[in-house]
C-alpha cells in the first residue's frame, strides 16, 4: 500500500486494512481518488473526495451510477466535507456508505487500551444466543456511528466479539450488539 497524503486517504486506508479489502485499481484526478476494491466475491467502489466542503446528493447519485455501471455491490464515500441532509438520507437506499469526517485518521486499534474487535458470523451468533440464553439485542450495545464499527463495517443487528487482555483475569471475551 502506498503512503497516504491527505486525511481522507488515511481514513480510506484504515477501512481497506480492517475490512480486508483488496485494491484492484486506483484512479486519481484533482478533486477525487477512485478505488476499485474487492472482498471475497463482493466488489466496491470508493470515492475519496478531496477538498470539497459540502458533499451533496449529486455526488451520491454519481457514485450510484458508477456502481451500477460497473456492476459492483456498493459504494463508499470518504470526504472531509459536510454531508447534506439529502445525501445522508438517500445514501443507504442507494447502497452507498458515507464515512464521516470525524473518523480518526490514526489506527485506533494500535492503542494499548483498545481491545481487539471482530464481527462474528451468523453461526457464531446463534451459538452465543444458546450459550448465554439471551437474544443478541440483550447484549451491551455499541452504536453504528462508533469509530470501531465504522472501521470494521459493522451493520445494525451484528455482534462484535471484544477480546480483552487483563493482568488479573487473563484474556476474556465480551460481546457488543450493533445498534
Amino acid at each position: 500500500m502506498e503512503k497516504a497524503k491527505t486525511l481522507e486517504e488515511k481514513r480510506a486506508y484504515l477501512l481497506i486494512k480492517y475490512r480486508d479489502l483488496e485494491i484492484i485499481n486506483i484512479e486519481k484526478d484533482e478533486e477525487k481518488i477512485v478505488f476499485t476494491l474487492s472482498s471475497g466475491d463482493k466488489k466496491y467502489i470508493m470515492h475519496i473526495l478531496l477538498g470539497i466542503p459540502t458533499i451533496g446528493i449529486a455526488y451520491i447519485r454519481a457514485l450510484r451510477d458508477h456502481v451500477e455501471k460497473e456492476e459492483m455491490d456498493g459504494g463508499i464515500v470518504v470526504g472531509d466535507g459536510k454531508y447534506t441532509y439529502s445525501a445522508r438520507s438517500q445514501a443507504p437506499d442507494k447502497n452507498i456508505e458515507l464515512i464521516p469526517k470525524t473518523l480518526p485518521t490514526f489506527d485506533i486499534f494500535e492503542h494499548q487500551l483498545v481491545p481487539q474487535h471482530k464481527i462474528i458470523n451468523e453461526e457464531e451468533q446463534e451459538e452465543l444466543k444458546g450459550r448465554f440464553q439471551a437474544e443478541s439485542y440483550k447484549f451491551p450495545w455499541i452504536k453504528v456511528t462508533d469509530p470501531i464499527t465504522i472501521i470494521l463495517g459493522a451493520k445494525p443487528g451484528q455482534v462484535l466479539k471484544v477480546t480483552t487482555k487483563s493482568q488479573t483475569a487473563g484474556k476474556y471475551d465480551s460481546y457488543r450488539y450493533v445498534v
